[in-house]
């Protein structure tokens, strides 16, 4: 009875998230950008067996590294290739690190139920939510970023968990590259004491190391060696978005902001209002209040220097968000009750004995440790309830649905030809039809689009494309096949 109400925290956390992160997860099908992209390369990794190098759509994929990538493909090995076995992975890895800021919080802080209330703020966090309900690769990278965390944590406490924290690393590293590599400065932070004790822990070291680069270095390896641009393009073009250096110092405070108020709605005016009180008390200052204001800048203060800052981009943000959040309200609510207590007792005073044990009675309850838990979570767990009935209907769907693309997508798989459609939902076609597909590049009429196409490969091809261009060709008697159509789309080919 005891250990069940010790893990009462987590039993309900796993039980709640379980719930939000996975209720109707396959009801939608897979969104174009990025869900049915990276699926359809998962797929072709399950296919064929090559975890190194992964393809799209018949051509060499590097734009992030395969951990995501991996873990889908084992998803489909088990399941089968659909929306589940897609999304699982994340979905998983979601819960998970729920958990972990929970056990983050109290390794930090010795306090469990600041741990509850982190977990809180990052699992109702809707754009959390949203990313960790599809098959992106987000989550996966949250997951292994908050084990590098705690981890760190338990090293700097027994260095015999070094190891664990570079194999970790490296698949922080595996899930993505440049905004991973932040984490390294957070296991300095912790670890730098031991780190530079090298004849002590020579050994320990050394093992890390080694399971650092058996982790890394065949993936990187591999295309170092065989595509000439693979490091200005992964490294350079995709890692920094082709930023200069002197970008850094010219800050775009506004729509990053804007986006990170987005992502995690209500909390976003708390997180301002607990950054503002560690401050100005030099609450900041205690070493594990620091790290995770350490933290909150090395992960923020990249993209409030980036105009191209989307609002997935910002996820990994609500973690130390998360945890300033917890500690600061505690903090404050902590010298608020402390405060109270030396007023009644200071009131108390000056009053006759009865009245004087009643005062004295009230102080002892103001500072009881569970009466201010129960004062602390109570706010937490509404605004909690609050954004969950917020999201709700943006985030489970009423009812299953299939897309006109995903449809059309379906009917081409049959046909032996050459296939070109419109880029927009090019991941969506490749991943349903189960077929490598063209763009359909548009000329300055639908005549001379076509005209050229039926050129293609001696005409033994299908274009798809909207259901108005078809009408419109048809009404200028442009010969054409029209093979199946759904309420926005058309097949079609040579006559």
């Amino acid at each position: 009875m005891t250990k069940i109400k010790s893990a009462a925290a987590i039993i309900f956390l796993s039980i709640l998230f379980a719930f939000i992160f996975f209720y109707r997860l396959d009801y939608n099908t897979l969104e174009s950008w990025d869900e049915a992209w990276y699926a359809s390369i998962a797929r072709e990794m399950a296919k064929s067996g090559n975890f190194i190098q992964m393809i799209w759509n018949g051509k060499p994929y590097y734009d992030h590294p395969p951990m995501g990538f991996w873990l889908m493909a084992i998803s489909y090995k088990l399941l089968g290739t659909n929306e589940l076995a897609t999304r699982l992975p994340s979905a998983l890895l979601g819960l998970f690190s729920v958990l972990l800021i929970y056990k983050i919080a109290h390794e930090l802080f010795g306090k469990k139920v600041i741990g509850f209330v982190a977990a809180l703020i990052l699992g109702t966090s809707v754009w959390y939510v949203i990313r960790v309900r599809s098959g992106n690769l987000e989550s996966v990278f949250i997951f292994f970023y908050l084990l590098t965390v705690f981890l760190s944590i338990k090293s700097a406490k027994n260095f015999n968990w070094f190891p664990l924290v570079m194999l970790s690393f490296g698949a922080l590293i595996l899930s993505k590259t440049f905004i991973g590599i932040s984490a390294l400065l957070l296991i300095f932070y912790f670890n730098f004491h031991q780190l530079i004790k090298i004849r002590k822990n020579f050994v320990l070291i050394l093992v890390g190391g080694l399971f650092f680069m058996l982790t890394v270095f065949p993936w990187y390896n591999f295309h170092l060696k065989n595509y000439s641009n693979f490091f200005e393009y992964h490294f350079i073009h995709k890692g920094t978005r082709d930023k200069a250096f002197s970008s850094y110092f010219h800050l775009e405070l506004s729509q990053p902001l804007f986006y990170l108020h987005m992502g995690v709605r209500k909390w976003y005016y708390i997180w301002i209002a607990s950054l503002a009180f560690l401050l100005v008390t030099f609450k900041f200052l205690k070493k594990n209040i620091f790290f995770i204001f350490l933290w909150n800048f090395i992960i923020l203060y990249p993209f409030l220097t980036s105009k191209e800052t989307e609002l997935w981009h910002l996820i990994p943000v609500y973690l130390p968000l998360s945890l300033i959040v917890a500690v600061g309200a505690y903090e404050f609510l902590s010298i608020l009750s402390n405060i109270t207590e030396k007023l009644l007792l200071w009131f108390e005073r000056s009053r006759e004995p009865k009245r004087k044990n009643i005062l004295l009675d009230s102080a002892r309850r103001i500072n009881n440790k569970r009466f201010i838990n129960i004062i602390y979570l109570l706010p937490f767990i509404y605004i909690a309830f609050l954004q969950i009935k917020i999201f709700y209907k943006e985030v489970f769907p009423e009812s299953r649905y299939i897309t006109d693309q995903v449809d059309i997508a379906k009917k081409i798989s049959k046909y032996n030809k050459k296939i070109f459609l419109d880029i927009d939902y090019l991941p969506v076609a490749v991943f349903y039809s189960g077929k490598q597909i063209e763009t359909l590049v548009y000329e300055a009429s639908g005549e001379a689009t076509f005209s050229r196409l039926f050129k293609e490969d001696n005409g033994n091809v299908i274009g798809v494309t909207k259901n108005w261009v078809i009408e419109d060709l048809q009404k200028k008697k442009f010969p054409l096949k029209l093979l199946e159509k759904n309420y926005t789309y058309s097949i079609l080919t040579k006559p």
